[in-house]
């Protein structure tokens, strides 16, 4: 792993956005395989979170979200832009797997296979500050991590 110093203070401006070159790599893995992807974005707190919007089959939108306890989940959009609750599916690729590893997930579903399960996996606490999730995340700010 590339050590980036130490890491930022849970809450400060640079800890919220500890996420985002993760789902920026994640997004480009899903472009650069056909994948169209409409938007992207970081939600900083409790749990951190970021979405990804993608061009689902038929026209349709679906919203893949990760989050930090749960990993990635995903839904399709309603008129308003939010995925029903009933609806929404977790992806079995545990809680922060690779750019790739998502990409290939997302293609699955987008393909019609590999829906995933609808029961939320806690494989952390947003309140778990020591346990090296942030070193797993900062690990994605370095130049050459996608």
């Amino acid at each position: 792993m590339i050590d980036n110093g130490p890491l930022p203070t849970p809450y400060s401006p640079q800890w919220v956005r500890l996420p985002e070159p993760y789902v920026d790599a994640v997004a480009l893995r899903l472009a650069a395989g056909g994948v169209a992807v409409l938007d992207h974005w970081n939600d900083p707190m409790d749990p951190r979170d970021a979405t990804v919007i993608v061009c689902g089959r038929e026209g349709g939108r679906l919203r893949f979200v990760w989050d930090e306890e749960s990993g990635w989940r995903y839904g399709p959009m309603d008129d308003e832009g939010w995925a029903p609750l009933e609806d929404t599916r977790y992806l079995p690729c545990g809680l922060l797997p690779e750019p790739g590893e998502v990409a290939a997930a997302v293609r699955d579903v987008l393909a019609g296979r590999g829906a995933g399960g609808c029961e939320r996996p806690r494989y952390r606490s947003f309140r778990d500050y020591g346990d090296g999730f942030d070193a797993r995340l900062a690990a994605y700010s370095a130049v050459g991590a996608v």
